[in-house]
Order: C-alpha cells, then structure tokens, then sequence
C-alpha cells in the first residue's frame, strides 16, 4: 500500500481544518452531508454523463493504483533480459520457450512467445510499440474521466452553495437562522474545490506517472527482446537498456 498517497491526503484535509479552528470555526460547520452529496455524486454523475461505462469502470479499477501501485522492477527486469539474451546466444532463441511464463508480465510474455515462434523482428517491434502506445493512451482516457471528475466538482460546489443560499433566504425573518445558513451554504463551495484539487487532481497526476512508468517498462521490454531476437551481443543489449530508467 502506498501510505504517501494517504498521508497526503490527511495532512491537506488536516491543514482546512486547522486553519479553520484558528479562525475561530467551528469545525461542524465544515461537515455537510448535502454539500458532499452534490459535489461527490453530483460531478461523478456529470463524468458519467460524456463517458462509455466500460470507461468508467476501467477508471475507477485504475483508481486502486493510487493507494496499491503497479510494480514496474525496470533495472530487475533488464537484468532478467539479458539473462535470456545470454542464453539464446548460447543456445538459441528457441531455448527461451521454458523461461517465458517466468517474466511475470502479460505484455512481455506475449512479445516473447511471439518472438520463439519465429515473428519477424522488425515487425515484431514495429507492432508491439504501437501497442505499447496504444496502452497508454487507454491509460490517459481512463485518468482524464477521474480528471473530468475534479473539473466538474468546483462547479457543483457553487451550485450547492446557490441552493444553500435559496434556502437560507427562507429564514430572513431569523437573523439568527439566516447567518448559520449562509455559513452552511459555502461549504458547497469549499468541498468542490478542496474535493478537486486536494484530492481527484493530485491522485491523477500520481496515475499519470504510473503509467508512463508502464509505457517505458514495456518499451524496454520491446527493445530488449528485438535485440535477443536478432541475435544482439549481451553486453551491447545491456549497454541499450541501460537508458531505461
């Protein structure tokens, strides 16, 4: 579990509240159940609106990076390849077919397989990093519905606010009662923008980098079995992927 995204996560929601009892706040004002109902379910609704379900629901399993993130070992995985590299130089490529379930990566498997079947190299890597591309464009689709999500929230924080103030000015005969309404009309306000830009934009730029961590990891994994494939020496293969970093 990744414990930064948590801990972030709790120190900027702390620093609101804080500032807020330094103020001279009370913190209960700040918990509005109708105020996250129109912000939270209201912008996930508006992104659901412009998007296909299968993105939706790709988007949120992609959310689950943010607090369980992929592994992508890319100095342990170059190390792997030119393991293999040395042993089809020793052998031949086709001595491979038993190592490669042991990649433990469904992409690299593949380009494997397709490699011991006899692919041609060059089409072999010509296709696979466009699939490669292809992967993280699906990636960037899926982050942009989570992103659409903190761009609609600041929105439905105004329009919460609008409505607290519709039903705070059903109280002008209370002065009391209308102060403690416009107060709660504002919070609408303040969970869109704390929900947006606390929380749906920094969990996205985190996913961003996940996955041009995996779009490198397979383009490492592309280059290095092209150049098993066409018999590259070891130690040039090494000094290649080296730059996988």
């Amino acid at each position: 579990m990744d414990l930064l995204t948590l801990g972030g996560l709790v120190v900027a929601f702390a620093s609101v509240f804080l500032a807020n009892w330094l103020g001279g706040g009370e913190v209960v004002l700040l918990l509005n159940l109708p105020s996250a109902i129109i912000v939270i379910v209201g912008s996930l609704g508006a992104a659901l609106a412009q998007s296909t379900l299968f993105e939706a629901f790709s988007a949120l399993r992609m959310l689950a990076w943010s607090l369980f993130p992929p592994i992508f070992d890319l100095e342990g995985n170059r190390r792997t390849i030119i393991h293999l590299a040395h042993k089809a130089r020793r052998f031949s490529i086709l001595a491979l077919e038993g190592d490669v379930q042991d990649l433990n990566n469904d992409f690299a498997m593949r380009a494997m397989q397709m490699a011991v079947d006899g692919a041609d190299p060059e089409l072999l890597s010509e296709r696979l990093h466009e699939e490669a591309e292809r992967i993280r464009d699906q990636r960037g689709a899926h982050i942009g519905f989570l992103e659409s999500i903190g761009g609609y929230a600041p929105t439905l924080g105004i329009m919460g606010s609008v409505l607290g103030l519709i039903q705070a000015m059903a109280n002008l005969d209370s002065p009391e009662a209308l102060g403690h309404g416009i107060a709660v009309a504002f919070v609408s306000t303040l969970y869109g923008q704390g929900f947006a830009n606390l929380v749906i934009f920094p969990i996205c730029r985190k996913l961003y980098r996940y996955a041009d961590r995996e779009l490198l990891n397979n383009q490492m994994f592309i280059d290095g079995i092209h150049g098993i494939a066409i018999g590259k020496h070891p130690q040039r293969l090494d000094l290649e992927l080296s730059g996988y970093e």
